[in-house]
């Protein structure tokens, strides 16, 4: 149903597309796998944080590092940690004898979720492409990131 929409916005078949359709794709893709992320109690972000704790460097296992990565504020980034401490899928990491939190990690109740997250869905639609074509679109992925983070930056810089 979703593809037939997508197609019928892009004119159908497989000829070259302009920035804009393939734009177009790319936000419904978006849209659909964010539609998919509301499950078992969490949000997208919530989810986000989740596979970013379990697959980080311990160094890396910071409020400011996640803020940092997901590009969003340290007061977004907190917010989300904070739910995920009260629910049980995150803890705080304390050093003997020092108060101060010295990161996160996931707890086992967070990686029995992981095998339930929805990214999954997009994973093994990834793995149905052939090597070739995960490669390109890898690559391209990539790019378009690198893009959208310069020009976030170039229009942050000149607001501020």
């Amino acid at each position: 149903m979703a593809v037939d929409a997508l197609k019928a916005a892009n004119g159908g078949g497989d000829t070259a597309k302009s920035p804009e359709e393939i734009a177009a794709g790319l936000e419904q893709l978006v849209r659909l796998q964010f539609s998919q992320s509301f499950r078992n109690g969490l949000k997208p972000a919530q989810w986000h944080a989740l596979r970013y704790f379990a697959n980080a460097a311990e160094e890396d296992r910071t409020v400011t590092a996640f803020a940092r990565h997901r590009a969003s504020t340290m007061g977004t980034a907190s917010t989300t940690i904070s739910t995920l401490v009260r629910k049980g899928y995150l803890a705080r990491d304390y050093g003997q004898g020092v108060p101060r939190n010295r990161g996160l990690h996931l707890t086992e109740a967070g990686q029995r979720l992981l095998d339930e997250d929805p990214v999954q869905t997009l994973v093994d639609a990834i793995r149905r492409l052939d090597a070739q074509e995960q490669g390109l679109l890898a690559g391209t992925i990539e790019k378009l990131v690198a893009s959208l983070a310069d020009a976030r930056t170039a229009t942050t810089q000149s607001v501020g």
